[in-house]
């Protein structure tokens, strides 16, 4: 406290030292010259203000409302296997072969998996059974003896199929 008040008083002499000799050189002009060393003086407050003001404004944390908004690191690391599944579904809705390749064996291992536990039916031991659930055009894209695309670069699935195709496997 005591430093700033120096600091002050230092910053002051000089205003205040020509205000004296303003006024002993020009003793008719004495207001002016006061009119002057209170805006000199003015505007040096207002600088020191403002030179504080941004000082505590930098100085502050942001809130807890604001770290909040922050994302973190472990949510941005992404599953591998959403990943994996992602680039299934984009190769296989592009060509025929990705489709036969990648992407209709995972969702053969997913309707196996949920006739087997939801219905106890074995896609490889009761085909009938389970393309009776699954229903012909699920079944047409699952089934085990599914046979290679003669061009391989045909389209491959569109979405509109691969949707009810999971809403079938979800109503399992």
């Amino acid at each position: 406290m005591r430093r700033r008040l120096l600091v002050a008083l230092e910053a002051l002499a000089v205003p205040t030292l020509l205000l004296v000799v303003g006024i002993v050189l020009a003793p008719g002009r004495a207001s002016l010259v006061a009119h002057i060393y209170v805006v000199v003086v003015g505007g040096g407050v207002l600088f020191a203000l403002a030179v504080r003001l941004a000082r505590s404004l930098h100085a502050q944390r942001a809130s807890p409302f604001e770290l909040g908004l922050v994302p973190h690191r472990e949510t941005a690391v992404r599953i591998q296997q959403l990943e994996q599944l992602e680039r299934e579904v984009t190769l296989g809705s592009q060509s025929a072969w990705d489709l036969h390749a990648r992407l209709a064996p995972t969702l053969r291992q997913t309707a196996a998996a949920l006739l087997s536990t939801r219905r106890g039916i074995d896609l490889e031991r009761e085909p009938g059974r389970a393309a009776d659930v699954l229903g012909h055009e699920v079944w047409e894209l699952i089934r085990p003896d599914r046979s290679a695309p003669d061009d391989r670069h045909q389209p491959g699935v569109d979405l509109a199929r691969l949707d009810r195709t999971l809403d079938t496997l979800e109503r399992l």
